[in-house]
């Protein structure tokens, strides 16, 4: 066993508790000069009222010798900063070796001199010596209190010796001190005991308290890059690319970087491939997706996933367009380069929207929007190209802020009205039902798009308004139609995220005295998505009254299979966007027959949008495709047009005779 461990174990030092050993260290270290003070200062003050009785090596060459061992203890006692950790440790403990046997050296020389002294002069004298010694010995032994070995070597090795000399003198005054001082040491050594104990649970205590906090940190830390994080691609999250925008923004304003352009990526035919082969399929997709962006991507452009099958850019050092376009080309060619999956080539293409830095955007949301509406813009008009956010984008959305704010003012009971759109059985050709449609004729405005006005109303906050007033007019029209008919009546995102506006809708039906069972509520795919739990819970209201629900435009959101096989559904709307090549596309064929025996498997109605022309009914007629709504049969009609139409329809035999030909009576043309 080395000496070190030897000394440890005798005075009680843990040496393998470094924190413990560095805490007793810091406070001894602080509280040394007052011990040396105090040592000297009394030592000086019984060299000084002996001088005149004891000899001069008593009183001079005794005191300059102790002095000088104070002085060599106390400049070894400090440890050099330029050493090693393990070093550092090590040099700790032997230091605190070291106050131990000081103490004893000095404790037993310090004792032996007062021997000596008290063998000079009167008694006087040598209450005056004791009582020095005394309370010095206590006040130093106080100092080292925070290492126990020490200050019990400071009070046994000085206090000891001569408690036994005095009791040895039979002297009563001396036989009574050295019983007190016998008295004295053993509560102080009880004393010292408790408190270094107590002062070393405080140290453990603190460093579990740190451990604990450390770990809480490195928690946090983790967290903190784990919600930062896209766990399914490695990529950055949206959270994660926020921030970064925030902060690119902050540099372009202050000019510490020339050009910064912010761009969105949306994969064209993801969501087809998802749905077709399953959420696990679509998983390994998007990670194949961003292992390829990342590899092609020059290091001045972060990468991030947004959600879904969006992706986001931030290009620093970007300024021009023509640089964006050329990146953004590339991106959309690497995109339809088909993905090798494990049972399947999956085919995908990309539209990509910018949006370039200027003085006059306000913050890092609002350059983000400006790329989200080009991207969407590229969606509706440049599909699988690259649309940069231009002037005229810019035009058109003070358009909407203007219908937004023309929104503020409007009477919705005077100005807004509904046209209905036939949905139609093909297997006779008889009108099931009627879709509600929102028309808006401003009297400032004029006619506005339902798409503008709809839009402008959710970003006004108007919508819940808007959708009860329709309702309302809906119900109130519709409720002395044919009773075999069904209603079908459309909520937008922010009708079915609010709880108030849905027992408010509750409300105006029960109060129509309209039957829920003739009642269809559409929703999205997107806007059950936004917040898709409070969504369900709104969906589950409407169907135990007795309503039934339908997904509307079914494919162009972001649900997956699972999703729909959760939700309270009735009936399915495929988009539009699915039939519009299903005569000469045979994939689009295969999608949308492939849906169509989902829809049976999930036992809900399945319903095709879109359909224009002959060859279109005909294709979905042959796939077994039941109920249909489009041109083809109708455009949407105002109550009286519609009431019109349902009369002048064909009969099942009529329809059966010659089902391709297009309804007469003049009202698809609008005559």
């Amino acid at each position: 066993m080395a000496l070190s461990e030897l000394l440890s174990k005798a005075f009680g030092i843990d040496g393998e508790n470094h924190e413990l050993c560095l805490a007793q260290y810091k406070v001894v270290s602080a509280q040394a000069p007052l011990f040396y003070l105090i040592m000297i200062s009394a030592m000086f003050a019984v060299a000084y009222v002996s001088f005149s009785t004891a000899p001069a090596f008593l009183t001079i060459v005794m005191p300059l010798y102790l002095l000088t061992g104070f002085l060599a203890a106390y400049y070894g006692y400090v440890i050099p900063r330029s050493i090693t950790l393990q070093a550092y440790r090590k040099a700790i403990v032997r230091s605190l070796h070291t106050s131990v046997l000081v103490t004893m050296v000095f404790g037993i020389s310090y004792s032996y001199w007062i021997i000596s002294i008290l063998g000079f002069g009167d008694q006087k004298l040598h209450y005056l010596v004791l009582a020095i010694t005394g309370l010095a010995t206590l006040g130093a032994a106080i100092c080292l209190m925070h290492l126990r070995a020490a200050a019990l070597s400071m009070a046994v090795f000085t206090l000891g010796p001569l408690t036994v000399y005095l009791w040895m003198t039979g002297e009563p005054g001396y036989v009574i001190i050295s019983a007190i001082s016998a008295l004295v040491s053993f509560v102080f050594v009880f004393v010292a005991t408790r408190y270094s104990q107590d002062f070393s649970e405080i140290i453990m205590r603190r460093i579990e308290v740190e451990a604990k906090r450390h770990e809480a940190e490195l928690l946090s830390q983790s967290n903190r890059a784990l919600a930062e994080l896209d766990t399914l691609t490695g990529l950055a999250n949206r959270r994660a690319f926020m921030s970064h925008l925030n902060s690119q923004v902050n540099d372009v304003k202050a000019q510490k970087i020339q050009g910064l352009a912010v761009g969105i990526l949306d994969l064209d035919g993801f969501k087809q491939i998802n749905d077709i082969y399953g959420h696990s399929a679509g998983d390994h997709l998007l990670q194949a997706v961003g292992k390829r962006l990342s590899e092609m991507l020059p290091p001045r452009v972060f990468l991030a996933r947004l959600g879904g099958d969006e992706f986001g850019l931030i290009a620093s050092e970007y300024d021009s367009n023509e640089q964006l376009t050329k990146i953004g080309e590339e991106i959309c060619q690497v995109m339809r380069i088909p993905f090798d999956m494990d049972k399947f080539s999956a085919h995908l293409g990309g539209s990509v929207g910018f949006a370039k830095w200027n003085e006059e955007i306000e913050n890092a949301e609002r350059f983000f929007e400006m790329a989200d509406y080009a991207l969407y813009h590229a969606k509706d008009n440049k599909r699988g190209g690259v649309t940069i956010f231009n002037q005229s984008h810019a035009d058109t959305i003070r358009e909407v802020s203007g219908v937004s704010r023309r929104l503020q003012d409007a009477s919705f009971e005077d100005e807004m009205s509904l046209v209905y759109q036939p949905i139609v059985s093909s297997l006779n050709g008889k009108t099931i039902g009627f879709e509600a449609l929102a028309r808006w004729v401003s009297p400032v405005l004029g006619a506005i798009s339902p798409d503008v006005f709809i839009r402008s109303a959710e970003r006004a906050g108007t919508i819940n308004a808007l959708t009860a007033v329709l309702l309302e007019k809906a119900l109130d029209e519709f409720k002395s139609w044919p009773q075999d008919l069904f209603l079908s009546f459309n909520l937008s995102m922010q009708d079915i995220a609010s709880s108030e506006a849905m027992l408010r809708l509750i409300s105006i039906v029960q109060k129509s005295g309209f039957d829920p069972a003739r009642l269809t509520f559409e929703v999205t795919e997107s806007s059950m998505m936004r917040d898709y739990e409070r969504a369900m819970d709104s969906l589950n209201l409407l169907k135990n009254m007795g309503c039934k629900i339908a997904l509307d435009d079914f494919g162009t959101g972001y649900s997956s299979l699972a999703y729909v096989r959760q939700m309270p559904l009735d009936k399915l709307k495929l988009d539009r966007k699915f039939i519009a090549d299903i005569e000469t596309d045979r994939n689009a064929r295969a999608i949308v027959h492939a849906m169509i025996e989902m829809c049976k498997h999930l036992q809900v109605e399945c319903i095709v949008e879109g359909v224009e022309n002959v060859g279109q009914f005909e294709t979905l007629n042959a796939m077994g495709c039941k109920i249909i709504q489009g041109y083809y049969f109708s455009k949407p009609l105002k109550g009286a047009d519609a009431l019109r139409y349902l009369s002048e329809q064909k009969s099942p035999d009529e329809f059966e005779q010659n089902p391709m030909a297009p309804y007469a009576g003049g009202i698809l043309s609008g005559q």
